[in-house]
């Protein structure tokens, strides 16, 4: 007999086809999937190796593509995993969230490969595929996004362009949901060009800026 434990907090696939959450947010697939498999991982009883082991593997796999690790080789592999989870038996839990997987990868195939060989999350989702940036001829200086991050990632002051700080950034979005006057935002590998440190608001400008790429870090 096929155990129903915990399916029903696997989502319906046909919430990640609405394409936006209840907060009406852009959903990402591969994030998505991710969180499905998590879901079902938490839930389920364990008592057969597809779901235990199988739900395991296949969620090790999505947390290295989400956080930047992935490789093209890892999508056939949970691929392959999806396809045993959703074949052995025994587990509803796991075989849905399998199934969510399989139809996730040939829906949205571009935007796995789009995380694994591009490293890029169109939906800027994926924390480790954009930054948090301030635009200098928006912001006016008011430090209210320095006032709400909890990591004290933000330079500036009274009059100064504010900077943020990469390497301590949580990318927890409080900076953007708070500065009144919309200069906070999110960007991948193409943004405009940021002054390196707090200078007075009005003296950096698109102009003077132009764009350029993101450079990129290699973890060894």
């Amino acid at each position: 007999m096929n155990c129903n434990v915990g399916i029903e907090y696997v989502p319906d696939f046909s919430e990640l086809e609405k394409g936006i959450d209840k907060d009406g947010n852009t959903l990402c697939p591969v994030h998505w999937t991710k969180e499905c498999i998590r879901a079902a991982r938490l839930h389920i009883c364990g008592k057969t190796v597809a779901c235990r082991e199988g739900l395991t593997q296949m969620y090790l796999i999505t947390q290295d593509i989400t956080s930047g690790a992935g490789r093209a080789r890892d999508l056939e592999l949970l691929e392959q995993t999806a396809s045993y989870v959703a074949e052995a038996g025994g587990c509803r839990t796991a075989e849905k969230a399998a199934a969510n997987t399989l139809k996730s990868l040939e829906l949205y195939r571009e935007e796995w490969d789009n995380h694994c060989r591009r490293k890029r999350c169109a939906a800027f989702v994926c924390k480790s595929y954009y930054s948090v940036i301030c635009y200098p001829e928006k912001c006016q200086g008011c430090t209210t996004c320095m006032e709400v991050c909890p990591a004290g990632a933000i330079s500036g002051g009274p009059g100064l362009i504010c900077v943020v700080d990469e390497s301590l950034c949580l990318r927890c979005g409080r900076c953007i949901e708070a500065c009144p006057h919309g200069a906070r935002g999110k960007a991948g590998e193409m943004r405009p060009k940021l002054p390196e440190a707090p200078v007075p608001v009005g003296s950096f400008t698109e102009k003077t800026g132009g764009a350029r790429r993101k450079r990129k870090t290699h973890t060894h």
